[in-house]
């Protein structure tokens, strides 16, 4: 499944991350993504944009197994792992919201994300997305999700 978008953003940066965890990464992903492309914490992948970017596009892959790396020509790449527990992503830019919204048919579970960068005319992203395992059972606090999922 593929996924475009073409949005500002805005403070450098752009998270991909699970619609309700969005608490708890307390900058973790951000320093992650300092001197590279992403950054990563359980919930949540932090993307970095250079910092003269207005308008950057997107491109998200969601796949069922580890795909072959993207034979596009990148200036940068970076693979990170990321929690869904809800089965939906978001990509959200700070003060705007959600650009994108994404549900990858394998619902809930641990997925490998691969993070691409390329500088051209505009600044170009492609992020792949694939379903690795079902989630720890650290992650499977009923506390916090209540009925929802069992």
């Amino acid at each position: 499944m593929v996924h475009r978008t073409t949005f500002s953003p805005h403070y450098g940066h752009f998270v991909l991350r699970d619609v309700w965890c969005d608490a708890g990464d307390e900058g973790e992903s951000r320093q992650d993504a300092e001197d590279q492309v992403a950054g990563a914490s359980t919930y949540e992948i932090c993307v970095r944009v250079l910092s003269d970017a207005f308008k950057v596009g997107l491109e998200l892959r969601t796949w069922a197994s580890e795909p072959a790396p993207d034979s596009g020509l990148w200036d940068e790449s970076r693979q990170l792992e990321l929690h869904c527990p809800t089965g939906e992503l978001i990509v959200e830019v700070v003060t705007s919201g959600a650009v994108m919204e994404v549900s990858p048919p394998q619902g809930a579970g641990v997925y490998g994300v691969r993070v691409h960068r390329r500088q051209a005319d505009t600044q170009e992203f492609l992020i792949e997305l694939w379903w690795r395992t079902p989630l720890p059972p650290a992650d499977d606090d009923e506390d916090f999700y209540g009925d929802v999922w069992t």
